[in-house]
């Protein structure tokens, strides 16, 4: 056997030793003060002083865990509040429409546009074909609870109208609407085209679509003065 094998072998059984013992330097410390690693930059640097300078990396990267943490908490915390107080409104409402005006209310509120489209209704403002919805839930839902991102041109105006104010460039959050049967669909966009990106936890907005869905087969679509409803949606 060579030298240049046998140092080889010996590095090899240093390496498997060492992984196996991971304390192995936890007693002898004049060992790590003696071991250098060589640096592109700094030549050889002292292996105490390559760990030290991992663990500042590291406490680096988790103080921006933590704040990232933080942020997310602090935006769910606020839109929880957001959504919770938009629920009870919409749940004190006694028809429809208002129920509609208080959900795009919110939504601009939040620099965003909502959108309800529906299978059946009096109101051609909300009309969307059943062709139209079957085909966007083929195309994008497949089974998922929403559809996150952009959309393309033919499907904004597909599902939106070509008069709509869908931004072009935007993001969109997409919800089926269903109590029984399928009745539509719950839609948000921003002019930010990051801003409703596929990994994003729709828990919120999956509530309201079932609380809207909910109330679709329970009120009317708008009351008279005389508090008798004009329309029903069922």
């Amino acid at each position: 056997m060579s030298q240049i094998e046998a140092d080889a072998l010996t590095a090899e059984i240093v390496a498997e030793y060492l992984a196996e013992n991971p304390d192995f330097f936890l007693h002898r410390r004049e060992l790590v003060d003696r071991l250098s690693l060589p640096h592109q930059e700094q030549g050889a640097v002292p292996l105490a002083l390559v760990q030290m300078n991992r663990q500042r990396r590291r406490i680096e990267e988790l103080e921006e865990d933590i704040t990232a943490l933080m942020s997310l908490a602090a935006n769910n915390d606020k839109t929880f509040h957001e959504f919770m107080s938009l629920q009870e409104q919409v749940l004190k409402c006694e028809a429809l429409l208002p129920a509609f005006e208080a959900v795009q209310a919110m939504a601009r509120d939040l620099n965003l546009t909502a959108y309800i489209r529906l299978l059946e209704t009096p109101h051609s403002e909300y009309q969307l074909s059943s062709d139209v919805y079957q085909r966007f839930t083929t195309n994008h839902l497949n089974g998922k609870s929403a559809y996150l991102g952009r959309l393309r041109k033919a499907d904004r105006h597909a599902l939106f109208g070509e008069d709509s104010d869908a931004p072009e460039m935007g993001s969109y959050v997409v919800l089926p609407l269903h109590k029984g049967a399928t009745l539509g669909l719950l839609a948000f966009s921003s002019e930010d085209g990051g801003h409703f990106q596929p990994h994003m936890d729709t828990l919120f907005l999956r509530h309201l679509a079932l609380v809207l869905s909910h109330l679709m087969v329970t009120l009317p679509w708008q009351v008279t003065d005389e508090r008798r409803s004009t329309h029903s949606f069922s």
